[in-house]
């Protein structure tokens, strides 16, 4: 379901404050505004492209309380690095077919690698900030 990745931690003078990546475009193509995705500026770009040569997509995710339980459309897995999990206690829960059964629940690091499945119903949880991160694609 996951695992970390033994990759260099991300240099903060790459990472844009939370406020500046909200004003970026949302790219997100849901209606909602419990989820946002933006794309990451050059610079950050240039520093990931070595580490995940196979990749194209380089973007910024914030998760607001709220987002429902869902499979993402077009991958099997993400890489993400956590910049401000959102609260203390923020966990991911991967469900069972029903959407309401819970079988595995993982509170993620901030600043850490880590890989995670999405084809399977899953959702974060107690969220009580803006949880953001860079997201792998």
């Amino acid at each position: 379901m996951y695992s970390y990745l033994d990759l260099p931690k991300v240099p903060t003078e790459l990472i844009l404050p939370l406020e500046e990546i909200l004003k970026l475009e949302n790219i997100f193509g849901g209606a909602t505004d419990k989820y946002t995705i933006h794309e990451c500026q050059d610079e950050l770009r240039e520093f990931l492209q070595p580490l995940f040569p196979s990749y194209t997509k380089f973007r910024y995710q914030t998760l607001k309380e709220g987002v429902p339980v869902h499979i993402d459309r077009g991958r099997t897995e993400a890489i993400n690095y956590l910049i401000d999990p959102g609260g203390d206690n923020v966990s991911t829960v991967w469900y069972e077919y029903d959407w309401a059964t819970p079988f595995l629940e993982k509170v993620f690091e901030a600043h850490r690698w880590h890989k995670l499945q999405v084809d399977i119903y899953h959702g974060v949880s107690n969220i009580k900030t803006c949880r953001y991160a860079i997201t792998i694609g």
